[in-house]
């Protein structure tokens, strides 16, 4: 009698652990589920970028960069068009900079064409060729200088409904 209760409670115990695995398991699922729907909601509920204002924020970028690569070094900037990795990657870069008394000037910077462009939710990609004349200094002297061409990737991202660029690459 005792081994046969014995193993009806061990029956009884593995399925009402079961019972409750699977109770959690479900329960995850579904706020796995809720999670995704909102997620998809929040995306839907901001406005795609379109491929103008995607433009104007390169744009931006690059009329920035002469003064946010050089003294006084504008941090707003960088935080008004930037996050992700771009963000830190030009905090770096300006740290780079001060420690090596070192800056950037800048001639002409334009956007040539757009090659390609994609937007979804809070994300965009854009394809540029963007021209740059650019010299770096160190102590007051010209240490390089380049005028060219480039075809560059950027990420996008919008954040409480403002469009930054994310991250950026040079494709040639």
């Amino acid at each position: 009698m005792k081994a046969t209760l014995f193993t009806v409670t061990l029956i009884l115990s593995l399925t009402i652990t079961e019972t409750v695995q699977a109770k959690t398991l479900i329960e995850n699922h579904s706020l796995s589920l809720q999670q995704s729907v909102n997620e998809t909601q929040i995306a839907q509920s901001t406005n795609p970028i379109s491929l103008g204002q995607a433009a104007d924020l390169i744009t931006q970028w690059l009329t920035a960069k002469s003064r946010i690569f050089a003294p006084p070094f504008d941090l707003q900037l960088v935080s008004q068009l930037t996050t992700g990795t771009l963000y830190n990657d030009t905090l770096k870069a300006i740290d780079f900079l001060r420690n090596n008394d070192a800056f950037y000037q800048y001639g002409v910077q334009k956007v040539e064409s757009v090659e390609r462009f994609a937007a979804s939710g809070n994300k965009a990609t854009i394809e540029v060729k963007v021209t740059e004349d650019t010299t770096l200094y160190k102590r007051g002297q010209i240490l390089e200088s380049s005028f060219n061409t480039k075809l560059v990737r950027y990420n996008l991202e919008n954040w409480d409904g403002i469009w930054k660029i994310a991250n950026s690459q040079v494709l040639n």
